[in-house]
């Protein structure tokens, strides 16, 4: 071979090298990346309600009761989307309530929206005017997700299909025999 070819053929080896350790770079930057924002969305999440409660406990007048009904819809649905997902990781039988859970949420960005209109309104009486109207919608979506959490939990199956008493009994049984082997054990090692 003479110089050129080995030197295209060295060119294309250090080539597919770089574009290897380029992609494998790429692709695990942005796993990381990925899973920084997923385990980084919740606690931002919650620290933004903190701080929303503190400015609803400090805030006077109709502010107070707008930032009061943001917390109480975030946390009512926080909770019910919480519900639902543990019971659908359990197997457990939902019926009807995701859809009406999604549409809670739809419903919910609407009223967030709102909220954030009603803030953000300088005057004083217009606010109260938001508060009395945005309050009722706020409380039915409130109540509504109460209600479905109260669905998953009055069908709530916590032991799934596992026998507890049966699953007690094997215990027993094998405490009992260990028991006596360790019992055996020990006989024949003073003999």
């Amino acid at each position: 071979m003479d110089f050129g070819t080995v030197f295209l053929i060295l060119m294309l080896v250090i080539i597919a090298i770089v574009l290897g350790v380029g992609i494998t770079l790429a692709v695990l930057i942005s796993r990381g990346v990925l899973g920084l924002v997923k385990i980084g969305k919740p606690k931002y999440e919650s620290a933004k309600r903190s701080a929303l409660k503190v400015r609803a406990e400090s805030s006077t007048g109709p502010m107070a009761e707008i930032l009061k009904q943001r917390v109480a819809l975030a946390e009512a649905l926080e909770a019910t989307g919480r519900s639902l997902a543990v019971a659908q990781g359990a197997g457990q039988y939902t019926g009807n309530l995701e859809p009406i859970f999604v549409s809670l949420q739809q419903a919910g960005k609407v009223m967030e929206h709102h909220l954030l209109v009603a803030q953000q309104e300088p005057e004083t009486a217009v606010q109260g005017l938001y508060v009395k109207t945005l309050g009722t919608q706020v409380e039915q979506i409130t109540q509504t997700a109460t209600g479905v959490r109260q669905a998953l939990a009055s069908t709530a199956a916590p032991a799934g299909d596992v026998d507890l008493k049966n699953l007690t009994r094997t215990l027993e049984i094998e405490a009992t025999m260990l028991k006596k082997w360790a019992q055996t054990y020990t006989e024949l090692g003073n003999d």
